[in-house]
This record gives C-alpha cells, structure tokens and sequence, in this order.
C-alpha cells in the first residue's frame, strides 16, 4: 500500500512538473480574456481536444475548448432541467425512463448551438446531441468493458 502512494504521488509530482515546462501559450490566454475579461485565474488544463478553460461565471460553471494557436472551439455551459428549452425537456420526458443523467450542457460554436446530454446505463454512457426544439442530431455510445468480478 505503501509504494502504491509513493507511485501515486511521484506521478502527480511529475505531472505537476510537466505542466509548468508547458504554460499555456500567450495566444491562448490573449483570446480567453478577449471573450471573458472579468475572469482572472481559469483552471487550464491541455486535453486531446485542445486547450480548455474551467470557470464559473455569472452563467454558471463553464468549459472554454482553445486550439493551441488560440483559435476558440467552443464553450460549454452546464444547465439545469429548469433552464432547458421545452423541446429539450419534452425529450428527456419521452426517452429517459431508465438512464441517469450526468450532465446538461448548452454548447455554443462558430458553426451552432446545441445541448448535450449524456447518461449512463450500467454497460455504457450515452451522449446525445439535440437541437433548441428538441430533435435528436447525433447519438454516440462509449461501451464499457466489465471485468469478471462485476458478471
């Protein structure tokens, strides 16, 4: 037990150590406090989707997506049932009977603005793409693999 928190602990010291030899690029920062000047010390972190911006404003708690370059993606803004659109509600009312939803989000890019829903089920989560009114856009399941001990 003991060098597996040694082993826990060097990994997030290296970690840590990693992330202070990569600071987020000047671009980046220049664009977040172009489209958010009241926020003054984000949580960054770099993901495989890009560089993102965790905070909470006067909306609520959000994700900013940045490519590398400083190009905004998109921001993702978590929502609860109450502030969703009627064609959100309506179709959460027909079609979530069984899975438990994890998270509400409105998300806005160039291209639109749409809202996530993802739930799980015991095997996989779901994630669902939905237009204001309502209409199902795109529907992605992650499959979870069990290991025999939960058969």
């Amino acid at each position: 037990m003991k060098s597996l928190l040694l082993s826990l602990l060097f990994s997030v010291l290296s970690l840590s150590s990693m992330w202070a030899n990569n600071p987020i690029p000047d671009a980046v920062q220049k664009a977040f406090h172009q489209l958010f000047p009241a926020i003054e010390n984000p949580f960054w972190e770099n993901r495989q989707e890009g560089l993102v911006a965790t905070f909470r404003d006067e909306e609520g708690f959000k994700k900013v997506f940045f490519t590398p370059e400083g190009q905004w993606q998109e921001t993702r803004l978590r929502v609860y049932p109450a502030e969703l659109p009627i064609g959100i509600k309506n179709f959460i009312q027909t079609h979530y009977q069984v899975a438990d939803i994890t998270y509400l989000g409105r998300i806005e890019s160039a291209e639109s603005v749409y809202y996530r829903i993802e739930s799980e089920l015991p095997d996989r989560i779901v994630l669902k793409k939905l237009d204001e009114q309502g209409v199902l856009l795109q529907e992605e399941v992650i499959w979870l693999s069990l290991n025999a001990d939960q058969l």
